[in-house]
């Protein structure tokens, strides 16, 4: 075992003039990242706020990073985020999103709660993380690694904390239709295009389970989960669980949601898709869902519920099952049998109850009721009403972040957050008497909120993040990833580096090109390093963020003004741009709620366009016509509708009129030759 770095505790507690020649005796040889990194940031952090950045946050930079650290960007703009899930830790968040530009393609990224920033980033040219399902990214339960859906298609898992493809990946679903209701009851649409799968680990990290169809009326296959394997629904060692369903039951369909039980032996979840399932003869959606239970040995089902309805909700050791909007049902998560219906012990005549979130134990559940008038919080413990919470909760927003909820237990499930209308958080202590603990100013876009290690909240929306003390109330970092009017991204095409995702920034007159490399080398032009700043951070150990800015002046930081990427014209000569990456700004005509009349104007006109279509993209466009049910466009990019398609005006995120600009003289510069 090393040795120790230094006294912690003095570190922490001593005085600004006791930290320097501590740490010059300090044993950096000895320097564990998990157990020195923390206490030494902090209290550098604490330097920082009182004397600014001094010789010393320099010369242990030079310490720290002197074992290799690579630099990683916090990005300010990115695609919508997808879906999340928190490490076994509570200590980092993985997080999926789309790549705003080009147009297929995404990002998996690890935040570290300690700082808000982002600690390693595995980029994908495929589609990752789904359509913001629930649970389409997943920790293993060492923590050692990450798995995610790529392409709505397949299971692939990645080490976490270290950079690069999938080391693992499964594609089961080409062959037996889908689970989404149009897909599974027209499978000759869906005919080897597969589909996205709900999946989870087993206990032990040695499988993974499938939810899909097989054969045989399989809901699923187990399969071994060994680094360095491709397998698919033919491979040998791929098991397949046929259900073999009695006649009251056939057919059924795979879970949409699933968890694999502690003890190993059976795999648990529920099939309830927001609209319910599509009924042929009906010719409509159920709206009803299902509950059941797959053994793992023989693949047979320890039992199988109808009638399951949204809100759904299993406890964290799937030995119960909470549901329903109006009548809130708890289900022996073992056998499938009613155990008791708790909505009869609120006095309301007609409740309406739109979340359940069971506390980390599973002794808690919270219930969220969305009545108007009077949104309140109730809590159950051991199925007995234990309080109710009287405020304003955050009403609850459908189709988004599927994972996501407004409510939030603290690990050892005394304390509970949640989202008021308003945009804010408040913290409560429950119990027989619940106390309002205080209350977090928001800061807009936050849809649901998790509550990690450390004393760490984390609120989370489609384009935000937000990292709060709990003990102190303090807003650690916020993350905004939506783009100022006026400032889509820019095209594809006009990216200065295009094998790697582009990076900009806004000016006054269009967008300034960055880059950064894990070298430590950053390209950005001056007037915009301050807004670059702060979201560097070396990533030490793969795992804890150390500032950029505290190294600058080092061996470990370089500072490049080029445009990154620059071309070599044929006499060897660089040429500082090949063409103006300025040439156009948009100018909004509107956000949100876009009709005919707002768009009407421009048709015939070139515009930037900012889209739902196959993805989030972004392109160059030109608005062909506007009718009362949508609008055509043709696009200049790889990808988009074809001229004559009719497209829905919810489509568009952004629109604006792409105006030439008087070319920048300071761009100005040789051709190539």
């Amino acid at each position: 075992m090393p040795g120790s770095f230094t006294n912690l505790v003095e570190l922490l507690h001593g005085s600004d003039e006791a930290i320097e020649p501590m740490l010059k005796r300090a044993d950096f040889g000895s320097f564990v990242a998990s157990r020195d990194l923390p206490p030494l940031r902090a209290r550098l952090l604490r330097l920082e706020r009182e004397k600014g950045i001094t010789d010393l946050h320099r010369w242990v930079s030079e310490k720290v990073l002197g074992t290799g650290a690579p630099l990683v960007e916090t990005p300010r703009y990115t695609g919508r985020q997808r879906s999340f899930t928190l490490s076994p830790c509570g200590q980092y968040l993985a997080i999926t999103s789309a790549r705003v530009a080009p147009f297929f393609g995404g990002e998996l990224r690890i935040w570290e709660l300690a700082t808000g920033r982002v600690v390693d980033v595995h980029r994908f040219d495929e589609g990752v993380g789904g359509r913001r399902e629930p649970s389409c990214v997943q920790w293993s339960p060492s923590g050692e690694w990450v798995g995610t859906v790529f392409n709505d298609v397949e299971v692939g898992v990645v080490r976490a904390f270290s950079q690069g493809r999938p080391s693992f990946t499964v594609d089961v679903t080409r062959r037996w239709g889908s689970p989404p209701p149009g897909a599974y009851n027209r499978p000759e649409g869906a005919e080897k295009r597969g589909h996205l799968p709900a999946w989870c680990w087993s206990p032990d990290e040695t499988h993974l389970f499938v939810s899909t169809p097989g054969p045989d009326e399989a809901l699923g296959c187990i399969v071994p989960f060994r680094e360095g394997a491709a397998l698919n629904e033919d491979s040998e060692d791929v098991r397949w669980c046929p259900a073999r369903p009695d006649a009251a039951h056939a057919p059924l369909k795979p879970h949409t949601w699933i968890r694999w039980s502690q003890d190993g032996s059976r795999v648990y979840g529920h099939r309830c898709p927001p609209m319910g399932d599509w009924d042929d003869k009906a010719n409509e959606y159920t709206k009803i869902g299902s509950a059941s239970a797959i053994d793992t040995g023989n693949g047979a089902l320890r039992f199988h519920t109808g009638g399951v309805t949204l809100p759904v909700a299993f406890s964290p050791d799937g030995s119960r099952l909470a549901h329903g909007g109006k009548r809130l049902e708890l289900i022996d998560g073992h056998t499938g049998q009613h155990i008791a219906t708790l909505s009869q012990q609120i006095a309301e005549k007609n409740p309406t109850f739109s979340e359940f979130v069971w506390s980390p134990d599973g002794r808690r559940l919270a219930v969220l009721m969305d009545d108007y008038s009077s949104p309140r919080v109730c809590v159950f413990e051991e199925e007995k009403l234990l309080c109710l919470l009287e405020f304003e909760v955050s009403p609850a927003t459908p189709g988004t972040l599927e994972d996501i909820r407004r409510w939030a237990w603290s690990p050892d499930g005394s304390m509970g957050a949640c989202l008021t209308r308003d945009g804010g958080v408040e913290l409560w202590a429950i119990g027989p008497a619940p106390r309002r603990i205080r209350r977090l100013a928001g800061v807009g876009g936050l849809e649901g909120l998790v509550w990690g290690a450390d004393d760490t909240l984390v609120g989370i929306g489609l384009s935000t993040l937000a990292f709060w003390s709990t003990t102190s109330g303090e807003l650690r970092a916020h993350a905004s990833f939506e783009l100022e009017a006026g400032r889509v991204p820019p095209p594809a095409s006009w990216y200065p580096s295009p094998e790697e995702p582009g990076r900009f920034l806004p000016t006054e007159r269009g967008w300034a090109f960055t880059r950064v490399d894990p070298d430590g080398t950053v390209f950005c032009p001056p007037e915009q390093r301050e807004q670059l700043e702060p979201r560097l951070m070396f990533s030490v150990a793969g795992r804890y963020a150390w500032p950029w800015r505290w190294a600058i002046g080092t061996r470990h930081t370089r500072f490049e003004e080029r445009a990154p990427g620059a071309a070599k014209g044929a006499s060897g000569k660089e040429a500082r741009y090949t063409h103006d990456h300025s040439l156009y700004r948009a100018h909004p005509v509107l956000t949100g709620d876009i009709r005919r009349d707002s768009l009407a104007p421009y048709v015939g006109q070139r515009v930037l366009v900012y889209m739902g279509y196959h993805g989030e993209i972004t392109d160059l466009a030109t608005l062909l016509a506007v009718t009362k049910k949508g609008f055509r466009i043709r696009t200049e990019g790889y990808v988009g509708p074809r001229p004559e398609e009719l497209l829905p005006f919810s489509l568009i995120y952004w629109i604006g009129p792409a105006v030439p600009l008087e070319e920048p003289k300071h761009l100005i510069s040789p051709k190539p030759e």
